[in-house]
Formats: structure tokens, sequence, C-alpha cells
């Protein structure tokens, strides 16, 4: 049976309809004509596999990397950067439709994007030394795709997968002494992060400076994977933080916190992960630091602030947190995101509040993945 793409979902997952049915459909975009194969039927909807493009869209183009059809990595090769990142700003500003049921849509500010090739400096590989395999688990399996280059990474993370694949064995050997292995496929893993000058493939924290800002960041811990566009996303936070104290919540490596370092603004930054906090205590030292969820530290907090930042995980903002964030009626919440679903679900939550801006950060070009940031002022 064929059907017409209407729309993106999140994870730029193609969508139609079907005698009422929601039908997701992998590798897809907006107008083809494609067959498809039921993978999962789920209540409501189902998730399907294109099985043939009968009519494609203008967009479409081949992917470029070699492993595309087996690896499980960057699934959304199908269009160029520029592509890509308007399907993702739709995909934003659907979900603030359709979820937050926002009437009427903030100003965007133009989306930001670059090039696929090189951007990332954050890896995890699957590594099975007994064998010197080492690369990605492949698309829908757990199977280990050996991969001696990838096109995504930068020149040092490909390095560990070719000259230097000694260090990601010896590297692999002991994350699986130390337990850390895929509990579904037995394979260690092991994270890697390219910083200034040097790969860590460990809690070794290294220096990578961005916007002038020197951060100190381990492989253990999250920092964003694109250098190279991560000044645009710090310049949105710095041009519409107001007032003289902010709350920086889900503070991870102090990303944010380091920005008003030297502003003369008073800084809490809150973060579960001890690592990471650790780590923020050296990146914004001026920052007072505190080592809880957000939401068991909100119960306490009698503090302030005219700015609020959360960058929360996938999946949002808990709905304790989020009450807590509110009833301190912050003047702005500035929310970054990286998913846009999650998102669009808090700030539909956020009585009170309107959303007087948005921008778009294709952070992860070749895959599904999007990166939102939004101001959003008390009324």
């Amino acid at each position: 049976m064929a059907l017409r793409i209407e729309k993106m979902a999140s994870d730029a997952i193609g969508i139609a309809h079907d005698n009422g049915k929601t039908i997701f459909i992998r590798g897809t975009l907006p107008g083809e004509l494609v067959e498809y194969e039921i993978r999962e039927t789920k209540p409501g909807y189902i998730i399907a596999d294109a099985v043939e493009i009968l009519e494609k869209s203008e967009m479409r183009r081949a992917p470029v990397c070699p492993y595309y059809s087996v690896c499980g990595g960057c699934s959304f090769q199908i269009v160029d950067e520029k592509d890509s990142a308007l399907l993702k700003t739709e995909i934003v500003k659907d979900n603030l439709r359709r979820i937050a049921k926002l009437a009427e849509l903030p100003e965007f500010e133009d989306t930001v994007y670059g090039s696929f090739e090189g951007y990332r400096h954050r890896a995890r590989f699957h590594v099975d030394f007994s064998s010197r395999r080492a690369g990605f688990l492949g698309r829908k399996s757990s199977e280990l795709v050996e991969i001696s280059s990838c096109p995504a990474l930068s020149g040092k993370l490909n390095d560990l997968l070719s000259v230097n694949r000694d260090e990601l064995m010896k590297q692999g050997r002991s994350e699986m002494f130390q337990n850390r292995v895929d509990r579904v496929t037995g394979y260690s893993e092991v994270s890697a992060f390219e910083g200034d000058d040097e790969v860590t493939l460990n809690e070794k924290a290294i220096p990578i400076t961005i916007s002038g800002i020197r951060y100190y960041v381990s492989a253990r811990v999250f920092f964003q994977s694109n250098p190279a566009l991560l000044p645009h996303l710090f310049s949105f936070v710095e041009e519409n933080a107001i007032g003289h104290t902010i709350m920086d919540l889900y503070s991870g490596v102090g990303t944010f916190s380091a920005l008003f370092e030297n502003s003369g603004r008073k800084v809490f930054a809150v973060e579960r992960d001890r690592e990471c906090l650790y780590l923020a205590k050296k990146n914004a030292p001026s920052a007072v630091s505190f080592s809880s969820d957000v939401a068991l530290w909100g119960r306490k907090n009698k503090e302030r602030a005219e700015t609020i930042i959360v960058d929360p995980p996938r999946t949002g903002i808990g709905e304790e947190a989020l009450s807590l964030i509110l009833s301190w009626k912050p003047e702005r919440i500035i929310y970054v995101s990286c998913n846009s679903a999650t998102a669009a679900r808090d700030i539909g939550r956020m009585a009170g509040y309107k959303v007087t801006k948005a921008k778009v950060f294709d952070f992860y070009p070749g895959t599904g993945h999007d990166e939102s940031a939004y101001v959003i002022d008390r009324q």
C-alpha cells in the first residue's frame, strides 16, 4: 500500500494517515509517496519503514556515508544541511502548535546549521577487544558494525578507529574489567571526547575553548558534540538573560554558568551528577553550586532570580520541578532543549508565561535530533 507523507515528526520521521490511523514511516520526507512495511503496532499509531519511494522529494539526496544502510548512527543523511535545518525548524514549530497548543508562534530567529563533515567531538564507541573490532551498533540490531572512518567524527576521534585503534582496544578492555559494558550486546562502551589539542577516553578532564571560555570536560560527562556551532547558542542565552541573579538548572559542567563569570551577576548552579558538578566548579568558580536533583533542591530553595535557565535531559522538566520554578515567578525563563516535543509539553504547562522568542540549532546534522531554545516571559 502507498501513502503520501504529510509532514515530519520529532526525530525526523515522516507522518502519514490511513483510515484514521497515524503511521510514522522512517526514511521518508514530506510530499513523498511511499510503500511501507509495518514494524510495530502501538495503541493509536503504527511505526513502519519505507520499502520503496515511489515519488521522491526534491530535497532527497544520496547519503554521504558508506555505512549508512547498516550503521545505527546518522539516519537522516537523506537531505543536505540546509534542508535538514529547514525541516527541523518546521518540526519545532509544529510541536509548539500541536503539543503546547500555542495559537500564535513566537518570533523565530534564523536557524543555525553547519557542515555534517567532521562536526562531532563526542562519540560512544562499541568495542569487541577480543576481535579488535570497533564501531557502532547496527541499524535496528544489536550487532557491531565495524567502522574504519566516520564522516561525522572529528579528526582525532576518527584516528581512534584507524591509526590509534590500540588506544581504543586498551580502554575497551579496561571498561570490560570495570563491568562497563552494554547489558544487551556485551560489547564494551568507550566514550571519547576531543578537546583543543587531545582526546580523553575516561574521567580525565581536558580543555576545550568555546567563545574564549576554557572549559574542562571529560568523556564521562555530557558536553555539546558540535563546538563549531555552540557559540551561537551561547550568544542566544547571554543576550537574553536579564537581571542580576540567574539560576542555571540542570547546569551540567557549568556550560551556561561560565558565560556570566565576569559579569558581576550572581549565579546559582544546580546539577545532580557529581562529576558534572565537580567540573562546573572548575569552569564557573564564582557560581554558587548545589549537588542535587532540581526538584529536591527546589523544595528548600529560598533564592529568587530574574532569569532561570533550564537545560533538562530529553525527558524534559519533571512536574514538581516545573511547578516549583513557576512558583518563584522569575521574569524570564530561557529553556534550552534537546527534545522539542518535551519542551513543547513543558511550555504548555507554563500558565502565566508566554514564549516571546525561539531559535533552532541543528547541532546534529545527519540525525533526526534537534536543539532549540526559547525565551519565555512572565505576563
